[in-house]
This record gives structure tokens, sequence and C-alpha cells, in this order.
């Protein structure tokens, strides 16, 4: 690539960064209130407090959501039990939590995106979650886009010569084929960087795609944040000004007319000691006197806006009505009308993640040289983390199960506590073999149809 389009792109793509930045703060309660605060650019004697209290509504709606989508992961069926495990065993352990981060990023970042690769040491499948500021994909120009190209590029720091640290920038270029890898001395933020052509790299993979996966948040790519960030900005604003007012109003000004003393010293001074002070009358007849000056806080008003507001940015961020306490018995409908705006959130992001995951996993059977890769059926089953009628969904489970309206595995596939289908079937049918075993174990040591049709005989 052309060095001087590197950098081009790089700084061009500092109002992206920026705007990631902000989410990603608002995230980790680092709202902009903690750089701004609410105090007036004038001096303004009657305000001297300068709170900024952060409130965390954005982390908690983010990871309400996110344990609701990926609190139990997502099942693989593609027909086949050997495929099954393969996949499963290629998924490991950190997929869960993979899936979750990949739902933070996408809800913080209109976009999250996984990486994969082959390990060159054991031939191992791999992925990872990448930072999305990052990266920048290249479509082609068709309606339905394809990825033909993707940018990545991140600072590093690193030790020179004489033990000092510095900061780098790597730019990586990844096409269907291949990938470039640019280095460059200097930060992201500043115009010099320079080039360091000594370490260039450049090497060949057979993936035979870009290999990066899209998880958008939604189909228009819109951040949850924007939903709300306005109203969780003046709710900041109010409670800081709230605890500014509380902290002011300990104190007092005093207006002195004709004050007989000679200075603010000895005003102090008389107050204290002798609860009282001396004032005089002027010549024109204008009488002394002392009064004071206080903030006055409009405690009710404030009180209004904070409840319209906390209620508005969880109903603007389809998030679960809060210090609800009416569900204690409640049947599985009214529990699913309590999470229908949550619901109506996480199924279009659903959506759009059902599609990345089966991309993921087509990557993997074609790593397994599974000939049919392209067109396997791949079922994904969901299973959200909700309060449940425990009671109710057991009663339906032992309907089906005794009027055999549907397989056991079909039950085990949609049952909430099961997180691997196949070790699950493979314990039920453990469990079956025992129990038929321990049953003709009882059976045998009763005497079984032969000891009793002999003994029966000898009675004749």
């Amino acid at each position: 690539m052309n060095i001087n389009k590197i950098k081009r792109i790089i700084l061009q793509d500092s109002e992206r960064r920026k705007m990631i930045a902000i989410e990603k703060h608002y995230y980790e309660n680092d709202n902009i209130i903690k750089s701004k605060g609410i105090l007036p650019s004038d001096t303004d004697p009657m305000r001297n407090a300068d709170n900024r209290i952060s409130h965390n509504f954005h982390q908690l709606i983010t990871d309400e959501k996110v344990a609701y989508m990926f609190t139990n992961p997502v099942l693989f069926d593609l027909g086949d039990k050997k495929i099954n495990k393969q996949i499963t065993e290629i998924l490991g352990d950190d997929f869960k939590s993979e899936s979750a981060y990949l739902c933070t990023n996408a809800t913080n970042s209109k976009v999250g995106w996984l990486h994969y690769w082959i390990d060159d040491d054991d031939n191992s499948f791999q992925y990872a979650t990448v930072e999305t500021e990052q990266c920048i994909p290249v479509f082609n120009g068709n309606l339905k886009k394809k990825l033909i190209g993707f940018y990545r590029y991140y600072p590093i720091i690193e030790e020179d010569i004489s033990g000092r640290n510095k900061e780098y920038v790597v730019f990586e270029f990844w096409d269907s084929t291949h990938c470039e890898k640019y280095k460059f001395k200097g930060n992201l933020t500043g115009t010099g960087l320079a080039y360091m052509p000594n370490d260039y790299d450049e090497f060949d993979h057979e993936l035979g795609e870009v290999p990066f996966i899209e998880f958008k948040n939604n189909r228009n790519m819109i951040s949850d944040l924007k939903k709300y960030k306005d109203l969780i900005d003046i709710y900041d604003k109010v409670v800081s000004g709230y605890a500014n007012d509380l902290e002011d109003i300990q104190q007092l000004i005093y207006i002195l007319e004709n004050y007989g003393g000679e200075d603010l010293k000895e005003f102090l001074g008389d107050l204290k000691r002798y609860k009282a002070i001396k004032t005089e009358s002027t010549a024109s007849g204008a009488k002394g006197g002392v009064s004071t000056l206080q903030i006055e806080i409009p405690v009710e008003a404030r009180n209004s806006i904070l409840d319209i507001l906390k209620k508005q940015i969880y109903e603007s961020g389809q998030a679960l009505q809060q210090d609800n306490e009416n569900f204690g018995n409640a049947s599985g409908v009214a529990l699913k009308f309590f999470y229908r705006k949550l619901e109506l959130k996480a199924g279009l992001t659903q959506t759009e993640f059902e599609k990345g995951f089966s991309k993921l996993i087509r990557a993997i059977m074609k790593f397994l040289n599974i000939a049919d890769w392209k067109t396997k059926t791949i079922i994904q089953t969901w299973t959200r983390n909700m309060i449940s009628n425990d009671l109710e969904n057991a009663q339906i489970a032992n309907e089906s199960k005794a009027n055999e309206t549907i397989s056991d595995e079909t039950i085990a596939k949609n049952h909430p506590w099961v997180e691997n289908l196949e070790q699950e079937l493979e314990k039920l049918k453990k469990q079956k073999e025992e129990r038929q075993k321990k049953q003709q174990e009882i059976f045998n040591s009763a005497g079984g149809f032969e000891d009793n049709h002999n003994n029966e005989g000898n009675q004749e």
C-alpha cells in the first residue's frame, strides 16, 4: 500500500475513534460531566462547590442486555453429532465470554468484529474479538455488501535501545489471500507518523476470505447509548447541581450597611465574641444594618425531574422496569410482558449476530474439511437469561413428556439449564441405561420369569 494513503486513513478516522471513545467512557462511568462540570464560566461568589457526579446507567443497561442474551451460550446443531462435538471443542471454553464481549462492543460501538486465524504452532483454529476502534472494513459496491479488504491499526509501546518507552502505530491490511503489516513511529493523535521500512512484514494465509466477521448491534448500526445519552447528561447535571447547592448552602454572605468597624476581620471577631456588631447612622439619616444572602434549593422540583429522567432513561434504553416488586409469583405470560422491551432490543441484535455466528461456524467447518460446509444447515438455539416461573415450566415439560408431544431431545435443547446439548443427551442415555440395569438386577434377584415358572411346575 501507499504510505501516504495509510497516514491519510489513520488521520481521517479520528472522528470515528473519538465517538467510540465517548461511548466506552460512558460504559466505564466516565461521563462528560467529569470533564466539563456545571459551573458557569464567570466567577459566582455564591458558587464554590464543583461536584461532578457521573451515573452508570449505560453500563447497567448494557450489561443487562448482554447477560440476558449470553449468560447461556448459543448452541449449534448441524444434524451430525460428530460434527457438533468437533465444533464445540474448537469453540472451547472462551466462546461464551467472547460472545458477551462482542455484544458489549457492538452495543457501545455500533458493531463488533471477530478475527479468526490458523495457529502456526499447532495448526489449531483460533478466534478473538478485536476492538472496534481498530477496525475499518472495505466492502464492494454491491447491494449485498461483500467484505473484500480490512484495515486494522493499533498503538503499541516498546522499549528502544536505551530502555525508554516509545510509541508506535501498527497498520495491517488484510484481503482474502494475504496480510501486509506496516509500522510507524508516533501515535494516533499526532500528524508526524514516521514509516519504519525495516519492520515491514507480509505473509499469505489459506483461509480463502477476509478473516474478519461483522457483528452489528442492529441493522441500522446505531449504538444503544445514542438513544438516551442526552437524558443521562441532564441527570448528571441535576444531581451534581443538587450536591453543589447542599455544599454551598452552608455558606452565608453578609450584607453590611453603614458598619461601624474598620474591616471585615473586626466584624467577624465581634460577631463571634459578642454575638453582636455595631452599626452607625449616616448624616442623611440612613441607618446601618446586617442581612444575609443564602441559596434556596427547590427540592420538590429536583426530585420530580430526577424521577422523570430515570424513568425515561430506562424507557428509551428499552431496559427492564426498575424497582418493580409486583412479579413475585407471576405467570409465564406476565413475566414475558415484563421483558417485552428488552426482548425487542435483544431480538434485533440476535438477528444480526446469527449471521455472524453462521459465518464463524462455516469457517470452522471449512477448517475441518467438511465437504458441504457452504450449504450445510446450521440451527442456532438461543436461551434467554430471564426470571421464570419454574413450577409452570416444569409442568409444561412434564405434560409434553407424558403426552409424547415432543421428543426428549427437544425438551433438553430448550431447557434453560442445558448449556451443552450433546453432553446432556449422553447423560440422559447413561441415566436410562443405569435405570434399566438396576431394574433388571432387581427383577433377577426376585427369580425372574424362568424361576417363577419352575416354581409353579414344582407346585403342581
